[in-house]
């Protein structure tokens, strides 16, 4: 039979596949695996965690039926979890010093309320005199990553304040600076006079079935683990010069390399790209981390921009905010140089009010829930939620443009600045949706697959209401989130191994009920600060975007349009960004990355941008981060006393550019010795990142009492339910919240070949498509 001309692409040379029923169950058919183990014929969609041995699997094929053929799948149990192989977080050893006292922390809290007035009245006078960031420069729009909200900014002075009385108590009673934090972490603000900024423990409903908009009571015992506005968790304790809250030194106490030379001495600007995995590796990971992270930046007045740099160079004392800690670029950079610039601007992160309001040093704050959960897609509170909400079958709002659903406008970001009246920017559950335009077509297929899932329900029950609908769609989404999370991208990022040992395959079949209370969710500082912005070497220069025939229709450097995805409006768009992205190679994980990125970011029209590696540096700085070299112990790995030892781990040229930069080996930031290392076998990342990202996700599931695979919970899903979520994955949900997508490969982060043909999207045996009839009639 031919192909229809809608699902040919010729330019691929890919073979299309014709439409089946719909509906009947796979039957369970023994075989032979390439290797001659014991295995299951199946889709391959059903066997992602051999995803390195894709070419051996197509060795082996076998038939599942008379009209289906499929591979034969080689058996594998999830390795039991092993206590040897995941993180144990370090905690300071007790301190305690009598000489602090309730009188003591009140009289230092007086002094700094008195602080935080002048500090505000000096805020006042910058955003008079005009010193705050210009609309359209690159920190304005890299300060639109970091938008939050009053209640937010008003967490960050409790933090603050908190903060500067224990430094304050610790300074007037001249305690020992490796001592002080911890012996004042015994204390809380809730005993003092500033007692008031201490958020109150969330009230839980145990009974109910739903998870709350800010990720509260997920754990009942613990009901502010992985809440929206609430801390980073540390596995290891931060590190700051003086115990508190300034920059970490070298080792000799004097200042560590400038973030932007380690930039230029160990960034490559070149393309290397990965042969196997398609660019929704990088896309799905931005993604995903919009759902876990987001860290405010510190703001002025009225939510104002801070400014740290004027004319290249560092402002002057009067006009410096507090919250600055620019990036110093040595006259002799090889392109900011010519330019005059010797200051890149840096915001320091927002501080957090620490677990039980205790004093104790700097934390950053989470403002979004932990949890996967679809918090990009519904927002972390009941006010984005509702905002985003139709409040009409289940539905979350939308711009109909024909026959097309775009994202809402976003109506309540002053600050946006879209071309016309007509193409405003777009509104969905995380305020960073414009960022780039993958990113909204992302958030786009999510709006549209909420509202899919919503419809279907309300068909198959009419006299469900519109909370029921909408709250019972929100559960099948962030469920299907989690499937294409772990069972699609975490074995190629972490590899068959670390899933395996972390246990994190999803089951088959039946419940996985690895829910554990005493698993915290929280997302690590170092994951969220470092090891999860490894993906930041996966971005391509160039947003591209492809025909169904597989024709370039749409080429933009990235810089070019960031903060401005308005040609989406434009018929067509959206869907020729999906294809592309399901075309376009992967830069790998390594030390290339885009010029786009080190030089150009956020640049838009300016000759310059800002350097993404050079902040990445400077956050983990700002967050106290400990250096490479005590997460490799953390994580089990060698210890290291010079940098020819690392020579095991990394290209010898690169351990050799840091012994020029760094004094000591202790010094390394976690950032750049972690994206320095070779890569695992079978994995994407090297040692230290797997570590930080399987414990990360480990505890998102262990931690999460709505993980989609739990049984015998009031939110649990039946078996028959179960069964139909795990028929999800990105390729079906990028067929189905298409316009007209046409054709996918069945694995969407593998580009497609003999073995991932591209298939009709119309074909929901080769790309598995749920049955929502288990859904019908449920009594609610």
């Amino acid at each position: 039979m031919a192909c229809p001309e809608s699902v040919y692409i010729p330019v691929l040379l890919l073979l299309c596949v014709t439409t089946a029923a719909h509906g009947a169950k796979l039957p369970k058919v023994s075989c032979t695996a390439h290797d001659g183990s014991p295995g299951v014929c199946t889709l391959l969609v059903h066997c992602t965690k051999f995803f390195a041995d894709l070419a051996k699997l197509s060795r082996s094929p076998c038939t599942i039926t008379a009209q289906q053929q499929g591979i034969c799948c080689p058996n594998s149990k999830t390795m039991p979890k092993d206590p040897n192989t995941l993180v144990i977080p370090q905690k300071p050893a007790p301190v305690t010093d009598p000489r602090i006292s309730t009188e003591e922390l009140n009289r230092s809290c007086q002094k700094s309320l008195r602080k935080q007035q002048e500090r505000e009245n000096f805020e006042k006078t910058l955003v008079e005199n005009n010193i705050i960031a210009t609309p359209g420069s690159p920190v304005y729009l890299h300060a639109r990553l970091f938008e939050t909200t009053s209640a937010v900014v008003n967490r960050g002075k409790g933090g603050s304040l908190v903060l500067d009385a224990g430094a304050t108590v610790a300074k007037d009673l001249q305690l020992p600076e490796a001592e002080a934090s911890q012996a004042l972490s015994n204390y809380s603000a809730t005993e003092t006079i500033i007692r008031d900024v201490c958020p109150a423990v969330p009230l839980c409903d145990a009974s109910s079935r739903y998870r709350t908009a800010d990720g509260s009571c997920n754990n009942l015992a613990h009901p502010d683990w992985g809440q929206a506005a609430t801390p980073f968790f540390r596995l290891l304790p931060p590190v700051y010069s003086d115990g508190f809250n300034s920059f970490r030194t070298s080792s000799d106490g004097t200042p560590l390399p400038s973030p932007r030379s380690l930039s230029v001495a160990t960034i490559v600007h070149r393309d290397d790209v990965y042969e196997d995995f398609t660019l929704y590796i990088m896309q799905w990971g931005q993604f995903l981390d919009h759902d876990l992270t987001h860290t405010p930046i510190s703001k002025g007045a009225d939510k104002s921009d801070i400014t740290c740099c004027k004319e290249g160079s560092i402002r002057p004392p009067h006009e410096l905010h507090p919250e600055c800690q620019p990036i110093i670029i040595p006259a002799t950079d090889p392109f900011y140089g010519p330019f005059g610039q010797r200051c890149m601007e840096f915001v320091r992160s927002m501080p957090a009010i620490r677990k039980d309001c205790k004093f104790g040093p700097r934390e950053q704050m989470n403002q979004i829930t932990a949890y996967l959960d679809a918090s990009n897609v519904y927002g972390s509170s009941v006010e984005e939620m509702s905002n985003l909400r139709e409040f009409k079958g289940g539905r979350l709002k939308a711009t109909v443009r024909g026959s097309r659903h775009m994202l809402p406008p976003n109506v309540h970001d002053p600050q946006c600045d879209s071309p016309a009246p007509d193409r405003p920017c777009f509104g969905a559950g995380d305020s960073r949706v414009n960022e780039q335009p993958n990113l909204t077509a992302m958030h786009t297929v999510w709006m549209r697959q909420h509202n899919l899932v919503a419809q279907t329900l309300a068909t198959l029950n009419p006299t469900w209401s519109d909370e029921i609908i909408f709250q019972e769609a929100r559960r099948i989404v962030a469920a299907q989130m989690q499937h294409i999370t772990y069972n699609e991208y975490l074995p190629i990022v972490l590899g068959r191994h670390f899933v395996e040992t972390f246990g994190l395959v999803p089951e088959k079949e039946g419940y996985s009920n690895s829910y554990d209370p005493s698993e915290e969710a929280t997302i690590s500082n170092a994951f969220a600060a470092a090891a999860f912005r490894y993906g930041h070497t996966l971005i391509d220069s160039n947003i591209q975007g492809y025909s169904r025939f597989g024709t370039k229709e749409l080429g933009m450097k990235l810089s070019s349009v960031q903060f401005s995805p308005f040609f989406l409006y434009d018929e067509g768009a959206h869907d020729a960004l999906i294809r592309g992205l399901a075309i376009m190679p992967s830069q790998k994980f390594d030390n290339f990355f885009s010029e786009e990125l080190t030089n150009h970011l956020f640049a838009r029209n300016n000759s310059f941008g800002m350097d993404l590696v050079a902040l990445n540096l400077q956050r983990g700085r700002d967050h106290g981060l400990p250096p490479y070299i005590e997460w490799r112990k953390i994580c089990r790995m060698p210890p290291v006393t010079s940098f020819e030892q690392l020579n095991d781990v990394m290209h010898p040229e690169a351990s050799r550019y840091l012994s020029l930069l760094y004094k000591n080996v202790d010094d390394i930031d976690l950032f750049i010795g972690g994206i320095l290392e070779f890569p695992v076998a079978k994995a994407l990342l090297g040692h230290t990142f797997l570590c930080i990202l399987g414990d990360q996700f480990y505890r998102l599931k262990a931690g999460d009492r709505f993980y989609y695979e739990n049984g015998g919970l009031e939110s649990s899903f039946t078996p028959e339910q179960l069964q139909e979520i795990r028929k999800t994955s990105l390729a079906r949900v990028l067929c189905d919240a298409s316009d007209a997508m046409g054709v996918m490969q069945p694995l969407a982060f593998l580009h497609a070949n003999f073995t991932n043909k591209r298939a009709s999207c119309s074909h929901d045996k080769l790309i598995p498509k749920m049955d929502f009839s288990p859904w019908r009639s449920l009594l609610l």
